[in-house]
Formats: structure tokens, C-alpha cells, sequence
């Protein structure tokens, strides 16, 4: 029974992230055809910079009360209670920050304004982050997956409407408020009906005392991975433009709407790693190179593909006036490949112990990814952005492989007959793709590539019928 309640919430969060990302992306499609470069820049910059600002409102205390309040249900009102104390106090000093910051990096008037809107949303996504977070803890998943994709659909409708009826651009920032209040207040009907759970945020001294400590790794981490993620769009937007980080915007969401996939896999395979890590070191092996061939067997047709068809999907799907995105969508996407391994290995280094070196790597790579986009952007613009994010992917994925001997042996011999096998068959698949998408179109192409993609990874033995049953049981047991 609760191996069939794990696979169910595993299934309602994986579907909806796949339905929420393919909802945003045709969304940021619609955005991106309607208001033009200059007005996508102004609209990725407010959400990019607000982004950054929100994890300094929950700094990881959802993660803890998650966490603490699985082993203690008992306790769920009173960290939950104290946890919403101190985020009503960090929401009110976040958003004031970050309305003096943009002031002081001297945005014009409409570009503060959207910033204002997309600050209030951050709040209540904050705070809607936590309310799930209880559900989490009470493994009631459902509900969060339900909230995900309404919103989605709803900022979809508002802002379509608003579109079509020519409104300024703020709207388009009130198109995620709206749902972004709503999701609130229905989570917290659903946990105050279901469970009980009262909105009432109460100073527990000794219940702080104990969270601040554990609190602090995942703050890091997420203050690091943050910035890491966005401080591109803001350097862009402030040295090179609002049209230029337009352009940068396409390629961003292009990669960025794959994440689900690394990240479903590893929402599966983390408790896997930390079981295995204590009681069954082979098991943890084994599973550890599946999970590094699975991806690398996605994201390798996944790269090549768009690649290839990158000038086909920035003119059809978001006009001639975003051509110069596809050199930069070019680029972020040979980083998606490695962006796909450091999921997996930043699960392992988490699950295994080696927190405080996952979190130093991140907050390496951040500053690393700092300086190479002051010294690129201002030369390269997009194109510098972009290969300041495929760097920091590449180096983070070294420092990963080069702790992950230290918790289970890289067996190079298996991963490299893998790699060839695979790249054997995108070669193959791309070449495939090429011709026909000159005979035809992109479309006729990816339908080609994915069944001789497939195809391939038979023929070559890079899978079988063995191995997806052995996949089959690794996600499921």
C-alpha cells in the first residue's frame, strides 16, 4: 500500500510538471510572438530578477519543515506556525529589497512596475510553496499537482485575454498574480479542511533554535543555485538591453522547459541512493550508472535534435524577429547535456552525505558563471550569456564525477561503451533529420528522428528489453 501511494504521488507531481512546463512554454510562445524582443526582454528581466529575490523568503525552511515534520506529524502546527513567522517577517524585507535594488540599478518606470507585480506574486508563491510542503509531509501530493496545472491554465487564459485585447504589459504580470493567490488560498482550504492546519504564525523560540541550524545548507544551496540560474538575464538586461535579453529569453525557455525530465527521475532515485548508500553499496552502484546512461540516452537526441532544427523553431514558432537566437539556443542546448548529469549528481553527493561539497560546487560554479558573463556579455551579448551557461555546466559536472569515486566507483569501461553506442546512434538519427527537414519540414524531421532514434538504440544494443524491465523496477520498487 505505500509503495503504491509512493508511485501515485510520483506520477500526479510528474505529470503535472510535464503539463506545467508545456503550458508555460506555449505561453512564453504566445508572450514572445505578441509584445516583440524589447517587450520580452522587459518581461523575462522581471521575472528573472524576482526569481533570484524569492528564495531569500523561504531559504530552504519549506525543505526543513518537510523534513521534520514527516517524522513528527504531531509537531506539523507548531513548525508550521513558526516556519509562516518568520517568513511573513522575511517576505515583507525581501520585497522591500528588492524594490530598493531595481530602483538603484536605475530601470525605467514600466520595467519597475513589472518588477512590483512580479514581487507581490513572489510572495504568495512562497507562501503556497509551503502550504504544499505540508501536504508533502503528510503524503498528500495530489492537491499540489491539481494547483499546478489550474494556474498554469489560468495565467495561460488571463493572459491571452489580455493580449488580445492590446493591454500594457503589466498585465502580463497580473496574469500570474491572480493565480498565484488563488493557488494560495486553495492550498490553504485544502490543509485547514483535511488536516486542520491553522493560518497562525507564532514565535516558538525553541522550535527556531533548532531549525536555524539545519536551515543554513539548504539556504546556501538555494541562495547559490539561484543566482547561479538568472544573474545572466540581469547582467544581460543592464548591459546589453532589454531587446538583447529578448532574444537570450527564447533559447533560456527552450532548455530550461526539458528540466522535468532529470528532475523526475531524480525525485525517484534520491531515496534510492541514501537506502542504498547505508545498507547496499553494490545496489547503489548499479542504480547510480543507470540513472547516468538513462539520461545521457534523452538528453543526446534531445541536443542534437533542436541543434539541428534550432533556425526552424526560433522563425516558425517565435518570428524572424528572434533569428538572433539561434546561435545562443545552439549553445544552451550542448549544455543540456550536461545540466542533466549534475542533477544526478548533485542527488548522489546530497543523498550520500556530501551536502556541504555539493553546495561549495554551486557556489563556485556561481561566481565562476559571474565572472564569465561581466567579461562576455558586454562583447558577445546573448551569445556570451550562453556560453557562460554551458561553461558553468560543464565545470559543475567536473566537480561532480570528480567526487562521486569517493561515495561509489565510475565504472569508465560501461559508461564509455555507452557514450559511443549513443553517439553512433545520433549521428545516424541526425543525419536522418537533416535531409528530411530540408525535403520537408521541422516537423516531418522530429517525427523521423525520434523513430530512428529508437530504432538505433536497438539495433546498436545501447537498450533492450532486459534493460527497460530492470528501469521499469528501479523507478517502481
Amino acid at each position: 500500500m505505500i509503495s503504491n501511494s509512493v508511485a501515485k504521488n510520483t506520477a500526479f507531481l510528474t505529470i503535472a510538471s510535464i503539463l506545467q512546463k508545456v503550458i508555460s512554454f506555449v505561453y512564453f510562445a504566445i508572450v514572445a510572438r505578441n509584445i516583440g524582443a524589447e517587450g520580452t526582454g522587459k518581461y523575462f528581466f522581471a521575472l528573472s530578477f524576482t526569481t533570484i529575490f524569492v528564495i531569500f523568503v523561504d531559504l530552504g525552511l519549506t525543505s526543513v519543515l518537510v523534513r521534520e515534520t514527516a517524522k513528527a506529524r504531531e509537531k506539523l502546527q507548531t513548525f508550521f506556525s513558526s516556519i509562516l513567522f518568520v517568513k511573513i517577517f522575511l517576505a515583507l524585507l525581501t520585497y522591500m529589497c528588492a524594490l530598493v535594488v531595481v530602483n538603484m540599478l536605475g530601470y525605467e518606470i514600466s520595467t519597475k512596475q513589472l518588477v512590483y507585480i512580479a514581487g507581490i506574486t513572489m510572495l504568495f508563491d512562497s507562501f503556497h510553496l509551503t502550504l504544499y510542503g505540508v501536504l508533502r509531509s503528510l503524503g498528500d501530493l495530489k492537491w499540489e499537482a491539481i494547483g499546478i496545472i489550474v494556474s498554469q491554465l489560468l495565467t495561460l487564459i488571463l493572459g491571452t485575454i489580455f493580449l488580445y485585447m492590446k493591454l500594457p504589459l503589466i498585465y502580463l504580470m497580473i496574469a500570474f498574480l491572480i493565480p498565484s493567490m488563488l493557488n494560495a488560498v486553495f492550498a490553504y482550504l485544502v490543509t485547514n479542511i483535511k488536516y486542520g492546519l491553522q493560518f497562525k504564525p507564532v514565535y516558538h523560540k525553541d522550535i527556531l533554535k533548532y531549525i536555524i541550524p539545519i536551515v543554513i545548507p539548504f539556504a546556501l544551496a538555494g541562495i547559490f543555485g539561484r543566482v547561479y540560474s538568472y544573474i545572466d538575464s540581469i547582467i544581460l538586461s543592464k548591459v546589453a538591453g532589454d531587446i538583447v535579453l529578448g532574444w537570450y529569453s527564447i533559447p533560456y525557455k527552450i532548455a530550461y522547459a526539458f528540466q522535468f525530465i532529470p528532475l523526475a527521475l531524480v525525485a525517484v532515485l534520491y531515496p534510492r541512493f541514501s537506502e542504498h548508500f547505508a545498507h547496499d553499496k553494490a545496489r547503489l552502484h548499479y542504480i547510480f550508472h543507470q540513472g547516468f546512461k538513462y539520461l545521457l540516452l534523452v538528453s543526446f537526441p534531445i541536443a542534437v535534435g533542436i541543434f539541428l532544427l534550432s533556425r526552424d523553431i526560433i522563425l516558425i514558432l517565435f518570428t524572424e524577429e528572434y533569428i538572433n537566437s539561434i546561435i545562443p539556443l545552439q549553445i544552451l542546448i550542448i549544455g543540456l547535456v550536461f545540466s542533466y548529469i549534475n542533477f544526478l549528481c548533485g542527488a548522489l553527493l546530497n543523498a550520500c552525505n556530501k551536502q556541504v561539497t555539493q553546495t561549495t560546487f554551486i557556489g563556485l560554479v556561481m561566481l565562476i558563471n559571474i565572472v564569465l558573463n561581466i567579461v562576455l556579455i558586454p562583447q558577445y551579448g546573448a551569445i556570451g550569456a550562453s556560453i557562460s551557461a554551458l561553461g558553468g555546466n560543464m565545470i559543475m559536472t567536473l566537480c561532480g564525477l570528480f567526487v562521486v569515486p569517493r561515495i561509489t566507483k565510475i565504472d569508465t569501461s560501461f559508461l564509455g561503451k555507452t557514450i559511443l553506442q549513443l553517439i553512433f546512434s545520433v549521428v545516424v538519427m541526425g543525419v536522418l533529420v537533416w535531409y528530411t527537414n530540408v525535403q520537408w519540414n521541422f516537423v516531418v524531421a522530429s517525427i523521423v528522428g525520434v523513430m530512428t532514434y529508437v530504432c538505433m538504440l536497438f539495433v546498436t544494443k545501447t537498450v533492450t528489453k532486459k534493460q527497460i524491465r530492470e528501469l521499469v523496477t528501479i523507478i517502481t520498487m
